[in-house]
């Protein structure tokens, strides 16, 4: 089987990792010429390997050969299978960037924070077998080509214009154990939007980890007021969160991952540019189109536009 990866950030570089160690052929996309240029054929992962017990655990490093080509490489063939792993709000115009080189049918999978691209692809594109997925993988890049996988999570993936296909998560399997197909992906990205919209933003507004979202008798108060909103919205859409409110569960992935810095957080810091468009601002949309009120998503949606401008 032969994938192509678009977006060679952390997750990106994961995945080829894993397609490597089971066998598949993989390219990676790169749109950045410079980085391209800087690109020697491997990249490293450093991971955790358990020894003789599982509280003993030490780091291992491994070289992944993995081949890369310029987006605009001429005579590279059609791409049939496709995971696209950029930033949320690079996805559409990233996925439009190699439109022409995709095969009739092709697959196409998205794995990033967020909603709205994927339902905008799918939606554009219906002769597409268009997946989208949800991960609590933990990586991040040390350097351009050394990645660090920080913890080991659990990725969803279900077809987005056919739930009841499973091919594709069957497939990939083989390369990760801890995956499993979602009949109802919609829900399963509503879940992770409404977790984001509780955490992401409040971190780099106070600029603190996620643990202390939790801890923090102020800041869990913020964040029982955007969950409340969040489960309005979802409320009327008629789509199902969690069996819990979604303040407990936000509180307990915090509480999981305690000393983690969210992805927004680090934008905000580093001036780049957040997510909290397909985050938040996906929120704030589908409010104003049901005419509900979240005037402390929207205040926090603005917010996080100012620090990051």
């Amino acid at each position: 089987m032969q994938w192509h990866i678009l977006g060679a950030g952390a997750i990106g570089l994961l995945w080829a990792a894993k397609f490597q160690r089971t066998g598949f052929n993989t390219t990676l996309l790169l749109r950045n010429p410079a980085k391209l240029a800087t690109y020697r054929g491997t990249f490293t992962i450093v991971e955790s390997s358990i020894q003789e017990s599982p509280t003993q655990k030490a780091q291992q490093s491994s070289q992944i050969a993995v081949p890369a080509q310029a987006l605009d490489a001429p005579d590279c063939g059609l791409i049939h299978n496709l995971l696209i792993t950029t930033k949320s709000y690079d996805s559409l115009s990233a996925f439009n960037s190699i439109r022409h080189r995709l095969a009739d049918n092709a697959r196409i999978l998205l794995l990033h924070n967020g909603m709205g691209p994927q339902q905008a692809i799918a939606e554009q594109n219906p002769q597409l077998q268009v997946w989208a997925g949800s991960t609590t993988d933990g990586a991040y890049l040390n350097s351009a080509f050394e990645l660090i996988r920080a913890g080991h999570g659990h990725t969803r993936i279900g077809r987005l214009n056919d739930p009841q296909d499973q091919s594709l998560s069957n497939q990939l399997i083989s390369c990760e154990q801890a995956l499993s197909h979602s009949p109802d992906i919609h829900a399963t990205l509503w879940q992770k939007l409404a977790i984001n919209c509780a955490i992401n933003p409040l971190t780099a507004i106070y600029q603190c980890r996620n643990g202390e979202l939790s801890s923090h008798a102020e800041y869990r108060a913020h964040m029982q007021i955007i969950c409340h909103e969040v489960e309005q919205v979802a409320s009327h859409l008629q789509t199902p969160l969690f069996d819990q409110p979604l303040i407990d569960q936000a509180c307990l992935v915090a509480e999981q991952t305690a000393n983690n810095y969210s992805s927004m957080y680090q934008d905000v810091i580093h001036q780049r540019r957040s997510e909290i468009e397909t985050i938040t601002g996906y929120l704030c949309q589908q409010a104003a189109k049901h005419k509900i009120p979240v005037p402390e998503n929207q205040r926090l949606y603005e917010q996080i536009i100012r620090l990051q401008a």
